[in-house]
């Protein structure tokens, strides 16, 4: 069997992160799962200046073979951690998923919304949707929501309850069956 490589992209470069123990406890899970594997890519690693990307056709985009295309390119999924700032999600992540289009074709990805508050970062995963379908991506119907962050993440890592593991678990399997059904299509 063929393993199936669903890296975990941490969306935000702000100091002090609360998602980067949730985006590191997704990886955990993933790897754990049989048939799987995952990375930790933090938007950090391939946002490195506050600039938008050239429109497409002026040149620069896709030009130059870049380490998140490549990590796009043999992916069979994607999963975005991504926090609720001031109900919507931090620049740098639209910069880094702007910067590439037909890698993102035929590739279902996976939310997982991060937020202090109660909400579980809702607003954010219903902001970003249709933005990831104007990529060309394909967001997987449920999201993973992770109210109260501080509380969330245990002192050792990974989550504080058994829950918040399955619900990331039932959606690396159906981030599988999404993926797999649009490498049918022509």
């Amino acid at each position: 069997m063929n393993t199936i490589h669903i890296p975990v992209v941490l969306g935000t470069a702000r100091i002090e992160r609360k998602s980067e123990a949730v985006a590191v406890a997704v990886v955990a899970i993933i790897n754990e799962l049989e048939g799987f594997s995952s990375e930790l890519v933090d938007v950090r690693s391939h946002v490195t200046h506050a600039v938008t990307v050239p429109s497409w056709g002026v040149g620069g985009v896709n030009e130059n073979p870049t380490a998140w295309k490549g990590i796009v390119e043999k992916s069979h999924a994607l999963v975005l951690v991504v926090p609720e700032y001031n109900h919507s999600f931090p620049g740098e992540l639209k910069i880094l998923l702007d910067s590439l289009f037909d890698e993102y074709a035929k590739k279902a990805v996976g939310l997982v919304g991060v937020s202090a508050g109660s909400l579980g970062a809702a607003r954010v995963v219903d902001n970003i949707k249709p933005i990831l379908i104007a990529l060309n991506l394909h967001p997987i119907k449920d999201s993973v929501h992770i109210s109260k962050v501080a509380e969330s993440v245990a002192e050792a890592g990974g989550f504080a309850d058994e829950k918040t593991k399955q619900y990331v678990i039932n959606m690396a399997q159906e981030l599988v069956k999404v993926s797999t059904a649009l490498q049918t299509i022509k």
